[in-house]
């Protein structure tokens, strides 16, 4: 059996972390999607269909997944969203079905099928793979996914809780470290440093750690919680409801925040509500301001529509090696898309390779310049950017030209 993990157009949704990876390697507070799609389908031979730019990358970052070619005509195919929220319904549906075809639909979106491999043959990218699927209903049997089967818009996730792990054996804790709350939901591999005046509270959910943290004295962790492995906790109060990859920098206050990977929050600052891209650099003193001053309903500008995000409470969300400049703040509901500079108070959305000034002009930033940056911000972690990804990169560069119609001409804030 195959396993087709697809993109629909809903990664529109999510430009600032999607332009640099497909959707199903989106951050979620029970780790990545496709993490989650592919627990469920052990055994089975996997495909994905993603946009055509991003196709030569993540060969190289997953060999085993077969990108953007058609599976056998010989085995069927289970075919999933890669927005989906929980996999595990599709598991069941299959064993429903008692393996007829079906397809499962969430409103107007595909959400998941189960059909022949003939009929998917001849398909080779996303969009003539949703084509055929909703050319499907009808012919087979059609059903309708249970309740909010998919993620729409960034605060989905940031709203999602994280299943409750099995029960650990309690946390052993130096004497000069608090554990509030059930500490056997207290999970710190042997390989964690805890320095002595740290709180974890695990009164309103789990604190997980992955392997090598170190927490230095004088931080608060408060779950539900989950901090990527290698990473660095330097003070202050983190959590509820943080999720990190693996090698972030966190310190001060940030609470209601997925931090993909790789991003530094070392110094003082509010974040909330937000979600960060890889590569990001959040310079001292910045803040996302996450609740209007009327306590109202806060609206997103998404291309040339507003959205109606139903919430009162949501910050900004900020694509790969995104850098903000000492005392940046934005204001509720802001954008700003991969390699934007950030500086002074940001009110409007940024677009990917755009800086901003003090005066609040935008100003397209060279390319050169950014890959330069990119190599010296990545070599601090001990990595150097792969050719695939530095064509990526030029790639996304020459895509979202359009969107700098209109900004200042070249800037460069590297020496």
């Amino acid at each position: 059996m195959n396993l087709i993990v697809f993109e629909d157009e809903a990664w529109r949704n999510f430009t600032q972390v999607t332009y640099t990876r497909p959707a199903y390697r989106l951050l979620t507070p029970s780790g990545l999607i496709l993490d989650r799609i592919r627990k469920g389908f052990l055994g089975y031979e996997m495909y994905a269909f993603i946009r055509d730019y991003l196709a030569e990358f993540e060969k190289v970052r997953e060999p085993s997944l077969r990108v953007n070619t058609s599976p056998s005509r010989d085995d069927g195919a289970v075919i999933i969203n890669g927005l989906i929220k929980r996999s595990d319904i599709v598991f069941r549906l299959i064993e429903k079905t008692a393996g007829r075809e079906f397809i499962l639909l969430a409103g107007d979106r595909i959400c998941a099928a189960l059909l022949r491999g003939h009929r998917v043959s001849e398909i080779e990218d996303p969009a003539a793979l949703t084509t055929l699927l909703k050319s499907m209903v009808g012919e087979v049997e059609a059903l309708e996914a249970p309740g909010d089967s998919l993620y729409n818009f960034p605060w989905d996730l940031l709203e999602e809780t994280p299943p409750t792990p099995p029960v650990s054996e309690p946390y052993q804790h130096d004497q000069h470290v608090v554990v509030l709350g059930r500490p056997e939901y207290v999970f710190i591999p042997p390989s964690c440093e805890i320095e002595p005046f740290t709180v974890i509270d695990a009164r309103r959910g789990p604190v997980i750690l992955g392997e090598n943290v170190k927490v230095e004295s004088g931080t608060k962790l408060i779950g539900p919680c989950v901090i990527g492995q290698d990473s660095i906790v330097y003070g202050g109060r983190v959590g509820p409801n943080v999720y990190t990859g693996p090698v972030c920098r966190i310190s001060a206050e940030i609470e209601y925040t997925i931090m993909t990977g790789y991003s530094n929050k070392h110094h003082y600052g509010y974040i909330g509500h937000s979600m960060i891209g890889e590569w990001v650099n959040i310079a001292a003193g910045t803040t996302t301001s996450n609740l209007k001053t009327t306590y109202g309903e806060i609206k997103v500008k998404m291309g040339d529509k507003v959205v109606h995000t139903g919430r009162q409470f949501f910050g900004s969300v900020l694509g790969d090696h995104v850098r903000t400049m000492v005392d940046t703040t934005l204001m509720t509901g802001r954008l700003a898309g991969p390699f934007a500079v950030l500086s002074g108070v940001v009110v409007k959305n940024i677009p990917p390779f755009t800086g901003i000034d003090f005066q609040r002009e935008m100003y397209e930033l060279e390319l050169e310049v950014e890959l330069r940056v990119l190599e010296r911000m990545m070599r601090r972690r001990g990595i150097s950017p792969s050719e695939r990804y530095l064509e990526l990169v030029r790639k996304l560069y020459e895509l979202t030209r359009s969107e700098r119609t209109g900004v200042l001409g070249h800037k460069s804030d590297l020496p």
